[in-house]
């Protein structure tokens, strides 16, 4: 039995949003690690050494999330490495606010990643579960 059309345009669509969200970090951190702190919107190429090193080798993580993604777009409505990939960049979001509360508010970029941070994954991720759930009911009744 095949797949009725509106859980394959949907899969098709979660593929195509992930594929060209997960862009978004990888961007961003290949800027962080190539031009230290003066990458960071806002930021500055005057923070000590121990604090560029420390942002260099955290961005290294934010720009794995893509490939991760990318290679399971195959199967991204079922696969653990996406959930997780997206949990990664919430509780990224939630560190976001800590820095906020604790250092001040940060540059308007900064505060849209936030944003973005907060809300699409759990859209993501929910959008994925009732993907993952309908393929599973379609496949228990053929």
């Amino acid at each position: 039995m095949a797949i009725p059309t509106i859980t394959t345009t949907s899969r098709r669509r979660l593929q195509w949003t992930l594929a060209v969200l997960a862009a978004i970090p990888l961007a961003s951190a290949s800027r962080e690690i190539a031009l230290g702190a003066a990458g960071v919107p806002g930021g500055s190429a005057t923070v000590n050494p121990t604090v560029d090193s420390a942002l260099r080798y955290a961005n290294v993580y934010k720009a794995a999330l893509a490939p991760i993604i990318w290679t399971q777009l195959a199967r991204a409505e079922r696969s653990p490495a996406v959930s997780f990939a997206l949990s990664s960049l919430f509780v990224g979001g939630i560190a976001r606010l800590k820095s906020w509360q604790q250092r001040g508010r940060p540059h308007p970029v900064i505060i849209g990643a936030i944003g973005l941070e907060l809300l699409a994954p759990p859209l993501l991720l929910v959008w994925q579960q009732r993907l993952r759930t309908a393929k599973n009911r379609i496949e228990k009744s053929s």
